[in-house]
């Protein structure tokens, strides 16, 4: 009887660990990129390594309230990305958006075919009110 009670719950820690692995986890230590404020909110971007690169890359949203710096639910979040091309139309990078698991923060995921400098359109609306805002930076 025993036996089969630790077959068991070793069965479910197992499968505990996989569904866990299987979810998408936020980056782990982050370095800021860029940070822009705009009315009560902080925005800013985080990586790995504290930049963009050419090709795969997946970053963090991190919305904070300006006055404190706890993060705050902004509720949905769009972001776009285009890259000014001279004398044709601007190249875009799509970007998927999911929350991160912890309050006010998204984790991005885009690719970028170009390094150069790159504008990110972020967009908001929920409990924080709505707004948007823009970052410049450069992927290497």
């Amino acid at each position: 009887m025993k036996v089969r009670m630790y077959v068991c719950l070793g069965a479910l820690a197992l499968a505990a660990l996989i569904l866990g692995a299987c979810k998408s986890a936020p980056v782990a230590e982050t370095k800021e990129i860029q940070t822009q404020r705009t009315k009560d909110l902080t925005i800013v971007l985080l990586s790995e390594k504290g930049e963009l690169s050419m090709g795969q890359n997946r970053f963090i949203i991190a919305f904070r309230s300006a006055a404190d710096n706890k993060p705050v639910d902004v509720g949905t979040v769009a972001v776009g990305s285009s890259m000014a091309m001279p004398g044709m139309a601007p190249m875009t990078a799509s970007i998927e958006l999911e929350p991160a698991g912890t309050t006010g923060q998204y984790v991005a995921k885009g690719d970028f075919a170009m390094s150069g400098a790159w504008k990110f359109e972020v967009r908001w609306n929920g409990p924080a009110g709505s707004g948007t805002t823009s970052f410049n930076t450069n992927v290497r």
